[in-house]
């Protein structure tokens, strides 16, 4: 899980630094964020309850914490995800 929130934070890392050459808006980074799907909603979706011990993505609130954090930022280093 902790790998997958990596990938996550890297994103907004690209996602930074795409808006910083106005590949991408505020609106496209939104869009991003509402996107983010996480384990707890796929679960309550497909089988009616969450069970944590069986998540391999983390949260959606978690995905969106570590997208956003390093957009908001845009530095890599700050992406360590297994501290």
């Amino acid at each position: 899980m902790r790998l997958e929130l990596q990938t996550d934070c890297y994103a907004g890392v690209w996602a930074n630094s795409t808006e910083q050459r106005k590949l991408i808006n505020q609106s496209d980074v939104s869009a991003a964020m509402r996107a983010a799907v996480g384990d707890d909603r796929l679960q309550r979706m497909g089988q009616g309850y969450v069970n944590p011990e069986s998540f391999t993505h983390g949260t959606s609130a978690q995905r969106v914490q570590w997208f956003k954090r390093r957009f908001d930022t845009g530095r890599i280093s700050s992406c360590d995800t297994f501290k």
